[in-house]
């Protein structure tokens, strides 16, 4: 832990060569390291390396694996107290852009399970929507991200491109020059987020947060990948973004993240689900031949 104020006392009781780890109740997992190509971005989650798995166990053993995936059938809108209008100017650089608030949550520390989630792969534990996020991005694949509503000003989220030069404060807290390509996420006034790459200083998920928007969506891969470059970020989300995400994907863990964040953070769903999608995506033919099949048979 971060706590070194002093020595701990232990229960006098406790037996001699006790593991440290069972005294203090610390969670046992396993860790497993993969090798991936920068070509299988479906399997950039624990969904997608599951899916994999299951897919070469049942070739070797010739019975089904399958996958559970978390239900979400109970998931339901309590109000619509809180809508927050979605546009998109740019459909080229965001296909899909979903988003759905929560109100009266409270931003606290996350639970120890969820704490040792993240901490096992890496990641340092900030609060209970910030953690949430990132664990459902772990999960599924898909990056989420968090904004104050309260901080979106005329309750509107819009997603376009800024004038090239514009100033944008970044969550590290460095002032960065904008490219006329930089795809943002933006509220009437001004911007909030590079689109698939990082948050803004000002709508950020603070400790006097209480109302929430998330936003799930589908970015290109190349403006992704052209404005972390530029900008030298390097993050999870855009890792993902850049080699493309699962369009299919977007609502699935939308609806995921608002779930975890009731049970862990209270509040209430607020919103019907924002999904601006005007020319969906479409699957692509795989050919084969039979000469291949019966080869393989």
């Amino acid at each position: 832990g971060e706590s070194h104020a002093g020595i701990m006392v232990l229960d006098p009781s406790v037996k001699v060569g006790t593991p440290a780890s069972t005294y203090f109740n610390i969670e046992q997992d396993w860790v497993f390291e993969i090798g991936l190509t920068p070509n299988r971005s479906d399997a950039m989650s624990h969904i997608g390396v599951a899916r994999d798995l299951a897919a070469a166990l049942e070739i070797i053993y010739h019975k089904p694996y399958p996958i559970k995936k978390p239900d979400l059938s109970h998931f339901k809108i309590d109000n619509t107290l809180l809508p927050i209008q979605v546009e998109v100017t740019d459909s080229k650089a965001c296909p899909r852009y979903a988003g759905i608030t929560l109100t009266n949550v409270k931003v606290s520390d996350s639970p120890d399970w969820l704490k040792n989630y993240l901490l096992a792969v890496g990641l340092r534990p900030i609060n209970n929507i910030v953690d949430i996020t990132n664990f459902v991005l772990q999960e599924t694949g898909q990056p989420l991200h968090a904004f104050d509503a309260d901080k979106i000003s005329g309750k509107k989220v819009i997603v376009k491109k800024l004038t090239e030069g514009a100033k944008f404060v970044t969550l590290d807290e460095v002032e960065r020059s904008l490219q006329a390509n930089d795809l943002m996420i933006c509220n009437e006034t001004e911007g909030m987020c590079m689109a698939g790459v990082f948050g803004g200083t000002k709508s950020g998920i603070t400790e006097n947060t209480h109302n929430i928007f998330i936003e799930s969506a589908y970015f290109d891969p190349v403006h992704v990948r052209k404005t972390s470059k530029y900008h030298g970020l390097k993050t999870d989300a855009s890792f993902r973004f850049e080699r493309g995400v699962d369009p299919d994907g977007v609502v699935f863990a939308l609806k995921r993240a608002a779930l975890l964040i009731k049970e862990n953070a209270g509040g209430s769903i607020s919103s019907e689900i924002m999904d601006v999608y005007p020319t969906p995506i479409k699957g692509f033919p795989v050919s084969v031949t039979y000469t291949n099949i019966n080869k393989l048979i």
